[in-house]
């Protein structure tokens, strides 16, 4: 890994200032992905990625049935461990906003073999840790090197044909996902069974295979010859220029900030006297979420047809109508478990329309968009998380999930503007 960083460093450093970047940007020599590579991108390629897809991103939602289990090993009250969530999504914001855009001047595979072997250290420092501030820096350093699944977003958008970019996108985005249903489900298991400590160890083996099984992907042809400070420096130019990629990315944050208000809410919820469920119990309420991604799989023809803004706007309406009837109702597991599926559901198909929408606003700068967008995505997704938990804790269930049902149709008025 050292000296990856440092070869990443060495190419970086001394390449084309601010000034030339700019100029590249608007059009002088953009990065474009040739032919060949969009011919190179196989059905079996796109699998493995989305599983890669899901084992990365499965990291950072580990955690969320595991909250009181690590409140009570670490002797610390609920809304303390209700933090680590959020300090998890601050390492991931961090990762994307500093380790996303590096795709364009280092490549795939470079990348990949950091970030899989920062990602080893970060679950051997989880699996390990006695205490909650070695768990917490694992923590922010698991977040930080789980971006894998947006590395392989804009990847894959510039090796798929371009009239099924739409379609890849989805089928990648069904993994992450996938791997956040995943993450829920064995973790609420896995410490029923073997205590939490065996959820990391599983990831680690996890992490290994896909490693082994991304070897053989085609290298995209997207690397500019521009240094990393031009990279960084140019997000902020971009940001401002592309309208359609700041709408995009307010929607799917309020929606993904919704999301994280009521998931990290639920679970002291139902675990705690009013339902009194055991953390396998709450794990399991995850398996919503298989309807949610078979739902992105469905949607991925409508996109390529260009159908984002509607779809937005439909799923952050979705997301709150699941908001109100879990909160409104939520003494009954019946109604929590359908405000579940209906706020999952949402939030699936709200960030791949958004996330497409957003890609296809400057082709050759895809991984500059992808860290825009997700660095905002997860920003709000971090509050989220710590604003569920401490809602929680003051105000109980009721309101915490309409606060949440609110910000949902902020992202909704949000989608509805042209």
């Amino acid at each position: 890994m050292v000296f990856d960083l440092c070869a990443i460093y060495l190419q970086c450093r001394g390449m084309a200032d601010v000034k030339q970047a700019s100029k590249r940007l608007d059009g002088v020599g953009p990065m474009t992905a040739d032919t060949s590579d969009r011919a190179g991108l196989s059905s079996g390629h796109v699998t493995w990625m989305s599983i890669a897809a899901g084992v990365s991103v499965a990291n950072i939602y580990y955690l969320q049935p595991l909250l009181r289990p690590l409140a009570a090993s670490f002797a610390v009250s609920d809304a303390l461990a209700g933090l680590l969530p959020m300090i998890t999504m601050v390492g991931y914001a961090a990762g994307l906003l500093l380790v996303v855009p590096v795709l364009e001047g280092a490549g795939l595979h470079r990348l990949m073999r950091w970030l899989n072997a920062g990602r080893l250290i970060a679950l051997a420092l989880a699996a390990s840790a006695t205490g909650y501030p070695v768990f917490a820096a694992a923590s922010v350093l698991l977040g930080a090197t789980s971006v894998l699944a947006q590395i392989l977003m804009p990847a894959a958008a510039s090796l798929a044909p371009r009239e099924a970019v739409g379609r890849t996108t989805a089928r990648i985005t069904a993994g992450l996902f996938g791997g956040i249903v995943g993450a829920r489900v064995i973790a609420g298991m896995l410490d029923g069974l073997l205590g939490w400590r065996s959820v990391y160890v599983l990831s680690a083996l996890m992490t290994l295979v896909v490693h082994l099984a991304l070897r053989r992907l085609p290298e995209p042809s997207v690397r500019h010859g521009l240094g990393y400070r031009a990279l960084l420096a140019s997000l902020l130019p971009l940001l401002r220029s592309e309208r359609g990629l700041r709408r995009a990315a307010l929607t799917a944050a309020a929606g993904f900030a919704a999301f994280n208000v009521f998931w990290t809410a639920v679970t002291l919820y139902v675990t705690g006297p009013a339902h009194s469920w055991s953390t396998t119990g709450a794990g399991l309420l995850g398996l919503v979420g298989v309807v949610g991604t078979a739902t992105v799989l469905a949607i991925g023809r409508f996109l390529d047809r260009g159908m984002q803004r509607g779809l937005a706007v439909a799923a952050a309406g979705v997301m709150a109508l699941g908001l109100l009837v879990a909160g409104l109702w939520g003494v009954s597991a019946g109604a929590l478990i359908v405000g579940a599926l209906l706020l999952d559901s949402g939030a699936r198909v709200s960030n791949v329309a958004n996330q497409t929408h957003a890609l296809r606003q400057r082709p050759e700068a895809r991984a500059r968009l992808n860290t825009l967008y997700m660095t905002t995505y997860f920003a709000a997704g971090s509050v989220g998380s710590a604003v569920g938990a401490l809602l929680f804790a003051h105000v109980g269930w009721t309101l915490t999930a309409l606060v949440a049902a609110a910000l949902a149709a902020l992202g909704a008025a949000l989608a509805a503007r042209t």
